[in-house]
């Protein structure tokens, strides 16, 4: 920026993150339920897997990911706080947000396919937002996201399938429970996708055991320098 006009620029840093405490960044597609829902009130099985590419190729592009877990238009990217505080970053929301935004966003207009476009260049957006927390408090905020994603597909399952059906009903709700996880193919739907490194390799899975997943991440302790070497 012109010298004399510098003073205008205004920026601003994440909050000093501190030794007992995890970085999270989250990012939710913009106006994407309406948009890509289908006739059943759900998901198309073709959103899921453009969702499932970017957390594959997130990490090209973010290596210091540590952990990626997305569902329906949502994805949560648990950070290495020591790049994002020492690195070309330098802590200053101003860059970290939109960096992320503009890449997740594009990855999604790149990996959707065409028949879910009204045209060939329809571009989307995710906006993102920068979570602090307690790093004690890192696997409650992954099972409540995941169990939010569970409810939701419940909900939705249940708005189409019995309109009627109500909290109240446990009989019903137990049944579909059971009817949702007797079909393999909606996994994805319900449990949604989650990203980790494993052996050096950034893996992809169905999320549908995803403490399993965490488990192995918080007794591995992977780093970003570690992650960069393999």
């Amino acid at each position: 920026m012109y010298p004399p006009l510098k003073k205008y620029e205004i920026s601003m840093k994440v909050p000093e993150i501190k030794e007992d405490q995890s970085l999270i960044i989250r990012l939710d597609g913009i106006k994407m339920s309406a948009r890509f829902k289908n006739d059943e009130e759900m998901f198309s099985f073709e959103f899921y897997d453009t969702m499932k590419n970017i957390i594959q190729d997130v990490w090209k592009y973010f290596p210091f990911v540590e952990i990626a877990y997305s569902f329906k238009d949502e994805i949560s990217l648990l950070i290495d706080k020591e790049q994002i505080q020492h690195n070309k970053y330098q802590n200053r929301i101003e860059k970290i947000l939109p960096i992320f935004s503009g890449y997740i966003s594009s990855l999604f207009s790149q990996y959707l396919p065409k028949e879910l476009k009204k045209s060939p260049c329809e571009a989307f957006s995710f906006d993102a937002r920068l979570i602090l927390l307690p790093t004690s408090e890192l696997k409650r905020y992954f099972r409540s996201r995941q169990a939010l994603a569970m409810r939701s597909f419940i909900d939705r399952f249940c708005s189409y399938r019995y309109p009627s059906t109500t909290k109240k009903d446990k009989k019903i709700i137990f049944e579909i429970e059971k009817e949702i996880k007797a079909k393999k193919e909606w996994e994805p739907l319900y449990s949604g996708y989650v990203g980790f490194f494993d052996n050096g390799k950034w893996q992809v899975k169905i999320a549908d055991n995803f403490m399993k997943c965490w488990d192995k991440y918080e007794k591995t302790g992977v780093k970003y320098e570690t992650k960069k070497s393999n």
